[in-house]
């Protein structure tokens, strides 16, 4: 496993220069304030507001309701002004260390947020000359930052504030505690020590949706559960913990600015979730006061967000989202019209924890242009690729087709006839361009659902008699719209500006309708995808990585390179966080190793690409328990250009059908047969190979004029990856 380790000569002085840390619940920022503090800003993932919901009121309700909260944040006040810093985030081990310079002396500080603790823990030792650091808490005011962000507040005049924060102390703890208006506290609870020149800072947050006078005992008792055990023990855990994840997946390219890269958005991902754990919003457990944007979206961030985990290997991360689609399904079924409940269930663009999110339908009479009928089925694309990736066969049954199939009727509930017997779409939204009928974003969803629908009908043998709908639909259903530039936003509507969202263009990806072995077909997702990319005017980070998905699909490993370069060049912060519009958007890195990932591998329910769209200039690349459609873990080596090897270890015994380069003889090995004849073809320049595999076998393909004995890659290796502000001298 790769051992990477990120450095900082400076401290930056806001939210994306940090340094942070995470445990799936609670997060640590830390950064610079003034000349004379450090600030750790603290925060925990579900710590929302709990009003009543207003239908029917202003746009964006659920980020007054029930917005995230902010906690507030540590300082650490130094004696003299801060010079220079030298600090190393030891990503593997999930710990940052290092020495704080100052014009009265220096001071060594570690932090890190433990794995199986609920608590932060900071430290300050080996005091040199008169400086001598102090901590001090700083609570912040449980106001939604929709509006304490917001300059224009008389649109929300009506909003009663929270009470105000309390301190005090107990039981020899410091206590900041924050009762709710209506439902439910929290309290911020922290003791400091002094002990042999080391100064500490535990500190904990605990929470409640509904109970009042649980809080404060909560993170007592995870601050007193983690002091009772020896602090060695914790740390190897901890260490356990992410050396473990990490171990999961492996890769390793030439350019280590974007594999560092990659591995920092995986090390965020183990922050910010976990299995037992809440979804990842827009922030993660890192708060930010000045976003707009307190909340969970449904029309690209929360599907770019899960975007990554399958393939690298970590579908686990993903159960948090599924778990709450499953645990909130009622209110998806009320989230449509009351007619309609009996078979249906949707979510609109916005939403809290409990997914409150009626869609609004008849807004567009209104002009406020936010019906997107799509976005759940989009949302269970990702939960179809938990069971493609898993082959969870019980899951798959049980609870991803019966959601599917309620998100499929109700975009059929929207299905109208024209007078040749065709059925088109209601008019409705493509996220951030315009409305439409037949729009493609919603249009291309219900395509994929129905498709996926009937196909999973017939592999498990469910016996659903509304296969004959779903075909029946799909017969009469419009096409996607296309003029002379490819796919259009929707019916007599076409792309014609510049567009950041490529919600015309799902067709191409994430839903990959198009059969690119089509020579009219590939031409035009190609012209879609030249026509989006002429208009860059408003293009943001998504829009660079998702271009460089479309180009990995078309087997444009150049492209899909280029765009994943500039995507660093405009938007790579020192945290490896990102922002829109002033606020964290969590998604746009997480779809950059989305994008990373398809460059080395691709897959389709047991079709496996390896390296399909790698540039000439990656040489030497190698992976390492992969994930691939069809429930398999994948393996690869190339070296001087020319691959090497390939293991795939099948998890439920799928058949294979892999796809890579030509021009070499390939000798097939089973674990449980030895060697195997495949099926080979050679179509387009690609060697296809078919095979028959059973659980838990595994199989090595590799060249015969190849002894791959002496040729595997090392898996460790030390990676300094400079994330300062100035270089070093």
């Amino acid at each position: 496993m790769q051992h990477t380790r990120i450095f900082w000569d400076s401290l930056g002085t806001d939210y994306f220069d940090g340094i942070i840390a995470g445990n799936g619940s609670l997060g640590v920022n830390m950064y610079r304030e003034g000349a004379y503090a450090i600030r750790f800003d603290i925060g925990r993932s579900d710590v929302t507001d709990q009003r009543p919901h207003y239908p029917d009121s202003m746009f964006a309700e659920q980020l007054i309701s029930h917005p995230r909260l902010p906690i507030g944040k540590m300082l650490l006040h130094t004696t003299g002004s801060i010079l220079s810093a030298s600090i190393f985030l030891d990503i593997y081990n999930a710990e940052a260390r290092g020495t704080i310079n100052t014009t009265a002396g220096s001071f060594a500080i570690y932090f890190l947020v433990p794995s199986g603790e609920e608590v932060i823990h900071i430290e300050t030792s080996g005091l040199s000359g008169s400086e001598k650091p102090t901590f001090e808490w700083v609570g912040e005011k449980a106001i939604s930052p929709r509006i304490s962000s917001n300059s224009n507040r008389n649109e929300y005049l009506d909003y009663k504030e929270n009470p105000p924060f309390m301190l005090m102390d107990t039981l020899g703890f410091s206590v900041c505690y924050q009762p709710l208006l209506f439902n439910g506290e929290y309290a911020t609870v922290y003791k400091k020590k002094n002990v042999d020149g080391k100064h500490t800072i535990d500190l904990s947050i605990g929470y409640s949706e509904t109970k009042k006078n649980v809080a404060i005992q909560e993170a007592i008792g995870s601050l007193n559960k983690f002091s009772s055990q020896n602090f060695s023990t914790v740390i190897a855990f901890h260490k356990k913990w992410w050396n473990d994840f990490f171990q999961q997946s492996f890769i390793s390219i030439p350019d280590k600015n974007i594999e560092s890269y990659y591995w920092l958005q995986l090390y965020k991902l183990g922050s910010a979730t976990r299995e037992n754990k809440s979804m990842i919003d827009l922030m993660g457990p890192w708060f930010y006061s000045g976003t707009g944007w307190p909340g969970i979206w449904w029309n690209l961030n929360t599907q770019l967000t899960y975007s990554s985990m399958f393939t690298s290997n970590h579908s686990e991360l993903s159960k948090p989202l599924f778990n709450l689609l499953n645990k909130n399904q009622q209110q998806l079924i009320n989230n449509v019209p009351e007619q309609w409940r009996n078979d249906a269930a949707a979510i609109s663009r916005i939403t809290s924890f409990d997914l409150y999110s009626p869609m609004g339908q008849f807004d567009l009479n209104r002009g406020k242009e936010t019906f997107e009928p799509g976005n759940l089925v989009w949302a269970l694309l990702y939960y179809y690729k938990l069971y493609q990736y898993s082959g969870d066969e019980a899951e798959m049954k049980n609870k991803i087709f019966p959601l599917l199939k309620r998100s499929v009727n109700y975009l059929m509930h929207l299905l109208y006839k024209d007078e040749k017997g065709m059925l088109h779409l209601v008019r409705s939204l493509s996220p951030e361009y315009g409305a439409a009928d037949d729009a493609h974003y919603s249009l291309s969803g219900l395509m994929w659902g129905l498709k996926t629908l009937i196909q999973t009908n017939k592999t498990l043998k469910l016996n659903d008699p509304d296969e004959v709908k779903w075909n029946s639909v799909l017969k009469q259903l419009a096409p996607l719209p296309v003029d002379k530039n490819g796919y259009m936003i929707g019916k007599d509507v076409p792309f014609s500006l510049s567009h950041r969202h490529y919600s015309h263009l799902f067709a191409i990806y994430p839903y990959r309708l198009l059969n690119l072995e089509d020579a009219m077909q590939k031409n035009l997702a190609s012209k879609s995808l030249e026509h989006w990319l002429s208009l860059p005017k408003k293009h943001r980070g998504y829009s660079l990585t998702g271009a460089s998905s479309m180009h990995s699909f078309l087997g444009d490993g150049e492209n899909a390179l280029k765009y994943l370069e500039n995507f660093l060049v405009k938007n790579d912060k020192p945290s490896g966080l990102y922002g829109e519009g002033g606020g964290p958007c969590f998604e746009t890195p997480m779809s950059f190793a989305t994008s990373l990932l398809e460059m080395l591998i691709q897959s389709d329910d047991g079709s496996i690409k390896i390296f399909p769209a790698i540039p000439k200039s990656w040489k030497d690349i190698s992976f390492s328990k992969l994930g691939a459609e069809g429930a398999f873990l994948v393996d690869a080596t190339l070296q001087q250009g020319k691959l090497q090897e390939v293991k795939i270890k099948s998890l439920k015994g799928h058949s294979c059908l892999l796809e890579v380069e030509t021009g070499n003889d390939y000798i097939l090995t089973s674990s449980l047969t030895g060697v195997v004849n495949p099926i080979m073809k050679t179509i387009n320049n690609k060697t296809l190979i078919s095979f028959q595999t059973k659980a838990g076998e595994s199989f090595q393909l590799k060249r015969k004029d190849v002894n791959i004995a002496n040729n595997r890659v090392v898996n460790y290796k030390e990676n300094v990856y400079f994330r300062g502000l100035r270089k070093v001298h």
